[in-house]
């Protein structure tokens, strides 16, 4: 083959080899079981799998799911009851939300900034850990990649009203659904339209369907579910360098904080670039927006922000304090890079080593937990503050914890058919609900507690 034909080759297919090589290794590296699922993903999940095998729809137990549901269709449709099929989904997911951020970088940023920036996300461990759980984080990145290009698209569009546009108010309505830091997108879209309308009724096309959509959103799913509001950051900050999953201890809190302050550092110096540029803005407003629900996904947003535009601050630093030739101003920042990437390969290595010893978060242990203690799952009708989650690792009816009662008889009445509770009675939204328990005293058997909570069997 011909040196130039070669080159042509490889400058075309080049993405393709890096997606099967990035999607083998990052499938090889995630869970088999139907442990650490996201709960709003297996809602959207499980709702794809009943419609393909017409049983209940469990909107009427679960309520209506994030609009994952519509992503997952093609899982429902083809591959219902597949885990591995969600999971090799999702790494397609991730791999076009970065392929899109190279896109934008490379556009808005420099070549340099979108190679070594996406090269970064695509190993780092909280990336991984997101696409294993099928978490927000991912497809809130394909959300806003898939939202900038749409408004580029719309304002080169000559109709006004056409199918762009609408296709924008449904990316926007399913943004919105996943995380409360989805709330950025509208947001930044509206204040895009604000700071550079085309005209004034395309203007007000824009805001009058972005509203729309939103409250549409909104009402239609009433709010986000399995979320732990008003979290304490530093946490899910940690995650950053460390990976999802991390228990909170001195080390995560003094990562948090060194993560916190990169991250203010890194939005300090760039607040005019993030606020002129549509992407920059939709990243900036989900940095804030969603702090009041900060999880994983959240910190993934955090991670991208961190990447994209504290390296060209790095660059710009080397540059100016180092010696001249290539390795004065970009030794320097090579040499970060380098540690950089050979501590994201380590927490890799050492995830994949806890996926192959079944190592659990301590909720999952619960509800593995529960699954060996009880053989006859026929028997079981399990009250579950995940439980979705405990409907794919059990494969047994469950329902959602009943509501805190007036007093324990009165919770014994919701209770009527339930063998089993499953929650987290420490958690402040599960309080009331566990005094209720209290007051039933030997009503209630504990089977089994745990750091993750407690399982209750329910004699009758």
């Amino acid at each position: 083959m011909p040196s130039d034909t070669l080159s042509r080759f490889i400058a075309r297919y080049w993405g393709l080899a890096v997606l099967l090589l990035w999607g083998g290794l990052a499938l090889w590296l995630e869970r088999s079981t139907p442990y650490g699922l996201d709960e709003g993903a297996a809602r959207a999940l499980l709702l794809n799998w009943s419609v393909a095998g017409d049983v209940v729809n469990p909107i009427v137990i679960f309520g209506v799911p994030d609009f994952r549901a519509l992503i997952f269709i093609p899982l429902g449709i083809y591959w219902p009851g597949s885990l591995i099929a969600a999971k090799a989904f999702t790494l397609l997911v991730t791999f076009a939300a970065a392929a899109l951020l190279y896109r934008w970088s490379r556009r808005s940023l420099s070549q340099e900034t979108a190679l070594v920036a996406t090269g970064l996300l695509l190993i780092a461990p909280l990336t991984l850990a997101q696409a294993d759980a099928l978490a927000a984080g991912p497809y809130l990145l394909l959300m806003f990649g898939l939202g900038a290009w749409l408004d580029h698209s719309y304002r080169a569009a000559s109709r006004p009203l056409g199918g762009n546009y609408f296709t924008q108010m449904l990316l926007v309505a399913t943004t919105v659904t996943l995380h409360p830091a989805g709330l950025a997108y509208p947001a930044a879209l509206l204040w895009h339209w604000y700071k550079n309308p085309l005209d004034t009724r395309q203007q007000r096309h824009m805001y009058i369907g972005v509203t729309l959509a939103v409250l549409f959103a909104l009402l239609l799913q009433a709010g986000w579910h399995g979320l732990s509001w008003w979290r304490n950051p530093l946490e899910p900050l940690a995650a950053v360098m460390l990976g999802g999953g991390q228990e909170e201890g001195a080390a995560v809190m003094v990562t948090g904080l060194l993560v916190t302050g990169l991250t203010v550092l890194v939005i300090a110096l760039n607040v005019r670039k993030l606020m002129d540029d549509f992407m920059g803005a939709m990243l900036a407003l989900a940095l804030l927006f969603g702090a009041v629900a900060a999880d994983d996904a959240w910190a993934m947003l955090t991670l991208v922000v961190i990447l994209y535009y504290g390296l060209p601050q790095l660059i710009a630093l080397n540059e100016s304090l180092g010696p001249p030739g290539y390795a004065g101003k970009r030794g320097g920042v090579l040499a970060l890079l380098v540690i950089v990437a050979t501590w994201f390969m380590t927490v890799d290595r050492n995830y994949y080593e806890a996926v192959k010893r079944g190592l659990l978060s301590p909720h999952d242990q619960l509800i593995h937990t529960l699954i060996m203690e009880e053989a006859d799952k026929k028997s079981l009708r399990v009250a579950s503050q995940w439980p979705a989650r405990t409907m794919i690792a059990c494969k047994c009816e469950v329902l959602p914890l009943p509501p805190a009662a007036k007093d324990g008889e009165t919770l014994l009445i919701y209770l009527k058919g339930i063998t089993h509770i499953v929650f987290d009675p420490s958690a402040p939204e599960n309080r009331r609900l566990g005094f209720n328990i209290a007051e039933l005293g030997g009503t209630m058997e504990t089977l089994s507690l745990q750091p993750g909570g407690v399982i209750l069997k329910v004699r009758r």
